[in-house]
């Protein structure tokens, strides 16, 4: 199924711990030498996860197919009447990671940095013990930063989606699980992604931020190019464009907002013989983080062509009409709530993706199976986290997703989570 293979890769995906670093600062290991740095961050968490719901649901219209997306479960979970009642050990909306770096100044204003991230999951893959847990080396990159601004080398958090995922991090999931996507695989979970946001990836390239000036800032990247599968328009040429710009400005003390827009822009060509036709893939996202005493609050909205489900160019059966190859227009709006007291974070936000139908999936000659495409996915979570200390963090999270196709079809999950999370 695609989706799958797309919610393994990219979930694990997009789920980023980069951004812990702006929480929190990493921790100094050694200093071997004047100027020299050895620093580590990282964190080991696990959830207590039950879900209760329905699994893919059967056709409305005998001949019509739902396409893939919703919450999957491996078939031997669902009972004879098609509902779901499972128990899982898992990572949440981020795996274990441990992220470590060196830094060195060129000169007393030019800073270089150099950083690897590992992760890793608590389950095994398919609820197979015997299934080794490999490691994940998905962050390696050099950063330089000076008066000029900075330049990052390697692989990293890709810009297009950025603001939205942070917005899930910082106030809805950073201690949590969110959506149960991926459930019978190896996590991280979801988020709210897939369900109102769509994620930035980790990603090979260039990037090159501008000096904040006024507190307005421009970043700018080059990335490999995002190959699907099982599509004719999977060739790829030149790499892939994206930018954002954002504004922050704090006042009285801890009152805070950060405003972005980002985009991304990419071709595909046509893989069949002596074709060489194009498709363009495009997306673009705004939205803002607004921080008032304990009050936090980020609301993200995007839209484009061809994007997927979950990140840009997601792997998804719904991202074209199968038959004649054209790439279907997605939205989706999120919005995030936080109170932040003391010890207590109390969560709530909900967020809807949504597929739109085309021309071509009501022609039948076009669609000959009559596959029930995706028409939409909403998330309703709620999350509540008991800080310990620095180190450790508590959270009771839920999770409802409500997923349907064109067809008819529906499927309800709702996810509940317990669990711990020790972050250095």
């Amino acid at each position: 199924m695609k989706q799958r293979v797309g919610i393994a890769a990219g979930l694990g995906f997009a789920c980023l711990f980069a951004l812990a670093g702006r929480a929190r600062a990493e921790e100094t290991l050694l200093k071997p030498a004047e100027g020299w740095e050895i620093y580590t961050s990282g964190r080991v968490g696990a959830f207590a996860e039950v879900v209760n719901g329905t699994g893919t649901p059967a056709p409305k219209v005998v001949g019509h197919t739902p396409t893939g997306e919703g919450v999957y479960f491996d078939p031997t979970l669902i009972d004879p009447d098609g509902h779901v009642t499972a128990f899982r050990v898992r990572s949440g909306f981020l795996g274990n990671v441990l992220n470590v770096g060196v830094r060195n100044h060129l000169s007393e204003s030019t800073l270089v940095t150099a950083q690897l991230g590992i992760w890793s999951t608590v389950e095994s893959q398919g609820q197979r013990t015997y299934q080794k847990n490999l490691p994940d080396v998905r962050e390696g990159y050099v950063k330089v930063e000076g008066p000029a601004g900075s330049l990052l080398v390697g692989r990293a958090l890709s810009l297009f989606g950025r603001g939205a995922t942070e917005i899930d991090f910082l106030y809805g999931h950073g201690y949590g699980v969110g959506a149960p996507q991926g459930f019978n695989d190896v996590g991280p979970t979801a988020g709210h992604i897939g369900f109102g946001v769509l994620a930035n990836v980790f990603a090979a390239g260039v990037a090159y931020a501008t000096p904040a000036v006024g507190g307005f800032q421009l970043t700018v990247g080059y990335y490999d190019p995002a190959q699907l599968v099982g599509v004719s328009y999977r060739r790829t040429k030149l790499g892939r464009p994206e930018a954002e710009a954002t504004y922050d400005a704090t006042w009285a003390g801890s009152n805070k907002v950060h405003v972005f827009v980002d985009g991304a822009y990419q071709n595909l060509y046509n893989t069949q013989p002596n074709m060489n036709d194009s498709k363009s893939v495009y997306g673009a996202q705004a939205g803002g983080r607004l921080e008032l005493g304990a009050f936090h609050v980020g609301v993200a909205a995007f839209t484009g062509k061809g994007l997927g489900v979950n990140y840009f160019l997601s792997q998804s059966d719904s991202i074209n009409n199968q038959a004649s190859n054209e790439f279907r227009p997605f939205d989706g709006g999120y919005l995030q709530t936080q109170v932040s007291l003391s010890k207590w974070d109390f969560n709530a936000g909900i967020g809807i993706t949504r597929a739109h139908q085309m021309t071509q999936d009501l022609d039948v000659a076009l669609n000959p199976g009559q596959a029930s495409y995706l028409k939409q996915q909403r998330g309703i979570s709620g999350v509540v986290v008991y800080h310990f200390s620095k180190l450790l963090h508590g959270a009771f999270d839920y999770f409802r997703a409500d997923t349907t196709w064109w067809g008819g079809e529906t499927q309800g999950v709702n996810s509940v989570n317990l669990g711990l999370t020790a972050t250095w």
